[in-house]
C-alpha cells in the first residue's frame, strides 16, 4: 500500500474509529521528495497474545503536505491535504492544514467517511 513515508514524528493524539485505531503523528521528518508536517494512519487493531505477535494492518492515511509552491503562487495555500488508500488523492492545498487541530478534525471526517466507521473515540495518550 502506498503510504506516506516517515522516519520520525511525535504522537500527538491517538483514536479508535472502531473497527480501526487512528494515530496523529505531527513534527514528522519525511522520507523523499515530499514532505509532511502531520500525518493520520489508520490501522487495524490486532489482538495482542503471548503466542502471536501483532498483526497489524495499514488501511489508510491522510496527511498535511508541504506546498513547495506556496512562496511562488500567491495564495495557493501552505499545504496540501492528501488522502492515501492505496493510491494518492489530493483534495486541494489550504493554509488550514498546516494546523493540526483543523487538520485532525478534517482528517477524522474523511476517514470516518471512506471507512464508513463509527465517530472517532479519543483514547488519552499516557504520560512520558
Amino acid at each position: 500500500m502506498y503510504l506516506p513515508v516517515i522516519s520520525d514524528a511525535r504522537l500527538a493524539a491517538q483514536y479508535f474509529v472502531l473497527p480501526y485505531y487512528a494515530a496523529v503523528y505531527t513534527d514528522c521528518k519525511s522520507e523523499g521528495s515530499v514532505q509532511y508536517t502531520h500525518v493520520v494512519m489508520v490501522m487495524t487493531l490486532s489482538p495482542v497474545s503471548e503466542a502471536e505477535p501483532p498483526n497489524t494492518k495499514f488501511m489508510m492515511a491522510v496527511a498535511a503536505e508541504v506546498n513547495q509552491y506556496a512562496q511562488v503562487v500567491p495564495g495557493s495555500g501552505s499545504h496540501f491535504l492528501g488522502v492515501f488508500t492505496g493510491g494518492h488523492m489530493n483534495l486541494g492545498a489550504s493554509d488550514d492544514w498546516a494546523d493540526l487541530g483543523k487538520f485532525t478534525v478534517k482528517a477524522l471526517e474523511i476517514i470516518v467517511d471512506k471507512l464508513k466507521t463509527q465517530p472517532p473515540k479519543v483514547i488519552p495518550l499516557g504520560d512520558d
